[in-house]
């Protein structure tokens, strides 16, 4: 999308289609004391526990790739970080093509618009040829393709299962009443893998927003592709949640008397879906990426390394994970101590009073420490920026710098495609000019990067389950650090203290700088509608 997004970047959606914690602090404020009753489904049938390792995949193409590769590299992780959101898109579909005996794959949000449906053509494709197919959604954004989930499943080689599935499906409210502390916790993974060879982690969900088809916004994110050790640990990850007690078969969840889509109607409707000349458009951008192509040719120059894959226990959600099963411990316990330093970049930023005392240590210590989050315009959940602006005053005067990222680019910095799409997708300029930062990145010293699903703020530490990988990777962390230093001014506010320490924004134009003493694109009654919000005793659910 931008060149920002595609070097160094590239949760939760609530406005529309994802969790609205706007409406979570309102039943906080007036619910929390009469919740506890158990609302999971009633109908859940005991299965055997299954496993990838269930499907043998040693003989399939990916393998026979991969695996001389990582004996070329025992006890270390290739990798291949996705900035582009055609090449993230292109990878997904083309692994799905290359597939053989088994995908895996598990999202927050699978949504029923041209990207989902174009990646359910290619699983219905991958099923007629034989791939067993399980696909874990968590059941949050699920009410709209319930019923697409449920014909899925009618084919014999997919399993869907919805994961800490509401019970009331129509009145859903009832659910966050009744049983909020259940609801309120939501799996926020995002994992794809292919034959057990070869995984995608990052923070793409499976809609339009991520892959430049909006008409509205579009997500700047980022995802890694993994093979080697890391794999074996994220097919583990997948296993546990897909065993666990809070999953689901779709079957069992929802009403198959109020859906009367058949498999066939939908794969009926995904071909000709399929068919438009606006997919294939958009199709044909895609061919651009080379990241697949070039593994299967042999082509490919993945940087070996030492990984960690930091991820929480599935039953973090029954707030019954032990410390060490919680992602945010894992990852403290494998980051190195920073000594010059620290680009975090975080799409919904809540540092708390522990987090924020961290930051400025480091700052105080010489550490150069930037922080990269949404501006008010650009972030799709207000609320979050409520508490987030609590934190700011305190991290300036301490040296942290912010920067914000801005909600609408200039028509320069747009990327390369964007004409392209606009014209071939359909698909409005003003909404690919409309961004919203997604990434959950953070890079230390010439050392380390993190990449995953993680926010930093408390819903990711505390409430929701999320998934990562810690890249001990000087090339990679000195390219974060770079392209910070050269692209910030072009995509973010500067948020700098004046004389009377006053937090301004500095905004470089191509007229030149711009600087707001009042917090850009806020109304008034925006402004104290969040300071207001920020008064709630909510901050841990944000």
């Amino acid at each position: 999308m931008t060149q920002f997004a595609r070097i160094n970047h590239k949760h939760m959606k609530i406005s529309t289609t994802t969790y609205n914690k706007s409406m979570l602090a309102i039943y906080c404020s007036i619910a929390i004391t009469v919740t506890g009753c158990n609302t999971l489904p009633k109908h859940k049938i005991e299965s055997i526990p299954e496993t990838a390792l269930q499907v043998d995949t040693a003989q399939t193409t990916l393998a026979q790739i991969i695996q001389p590769l990582q004996e070329q590299h025992p006890d270390l992780t290739g990798y291949l970080v996705l900035f582009e959101p055609l090449e993230a898109l292109a990878t997904r579909l083309s692994l799905i093509d290359k597939a053989e005996k088994r995908l895996d794959l598990q999202y927050y949000i699978w949504d029923n618009d041209k990207v989902g449906s174009l990646a359910l053509h290619a699983l219905i494709r991958a099923a007629d040829r034989g791939v067993k197919i399980r696909l874990l959604i968590d059941d949050n954004n699920a009410k709209s393709t319930e019923g697409i989930f449920l014909a899925l499943a009618q084919h014999p080689n997919i399993e869907v299962k919805l994961f800490n599935p509401y019970r009331f499906r129509k009145y859903r409210a009832l659910d966050m009443i009744l049983d909020l502390k259940r609801i309120n916790r939501r799996m926020h993974n995002k994992s794809f893998i292919a034959d057990h060879q070869v995984a995608l982690i990052g923070g793409r969900n499976m809609t339009n927003q991520y892959y430049n088809v909006s008409d509205n916004y579009q997500f700047s994110d980022v995802d890694v592709m993994l093979v080697g050790t890391a794999v074996k640990d994220i097919s583990h990850s997948f296993d546990e949640y897909w065993n666990h007690e809070y999953a689901y078969k779709v079957q069992e969840v929802v009403n198959q008397s109020a859906h009367h889509l058949s498999y066939e109607s939908l794969k009926r409707q995904l071909d000709e879906h399929y068919e438009r000349v606006t997919v294939q458009n958009y199709l044909d951008l895609t061919s651009n990426s080379q990241a697949i192509d070039s593994l299967m040719s042999r082509d490919i120059q993945l940087d070996w390394v030492k990984a960690e894959v930091v991820k929480d226990s599935p039953d973090k959600i029954k707030s019954k994970a032990k410390k060490k099963e919680h992602l945010n411990f894992q990852l403290i316990q494998h980051l190195e101590q920073p000594e010059k330093n620290v680009d975090l970049i975080s799409a919904y930023f809540v540092p708390e009073k522990k987090g924020a005392k961290m930051l400025t240590d480091l700052a105080k210590d010489g550490v150069k420490v930037r922080v990269l989050t949404n501006s008010f315009k650009a972030n799709d959940v207000a609320v979050v920026h409520a508490f987030y602006g609590k934190y700011r005053q305190n991290l300036l005067e301490h040296g942290v710098q912010l920067y914000e990222f801005l909600p609408a680019l200039n028509k320069n910095d747009l990327d390369k495609n964007t004409e392209d799409l606009a014209k071939k997708a359909k698909v409005s300029i003003k909404g690919l000019s409309r961004s919203s930062l997604h990434a959950k990145l953070m890079a230390l010293d010439e050392k380390q990067v993190f990449i995953g699903s993680f926010n930093f703020d408390p819903r990711s530490a505390y409430l929701n389950t999320e998934i990562g990988v810690l890249l001990n990777s000087p090339p990679l962390a000195q390219a974060v650090h770079t392209t910070m230093d050269e692209n910030l001014s072009k995509y973010a506010y500067k948020l700098v203290l004046d004389a009377n320490k006053k937090i301004t924004w500095q905004r470089q134009t191509p007229q030149g700088p711009v600087i707001y003493t009042k917090e850009p694109r806020m109304k008034w009654w925006q402004r104290a509608g969040i300071k207001m919000l920020s008064w709630l005793p909510i901050e841990g659910f944000m």
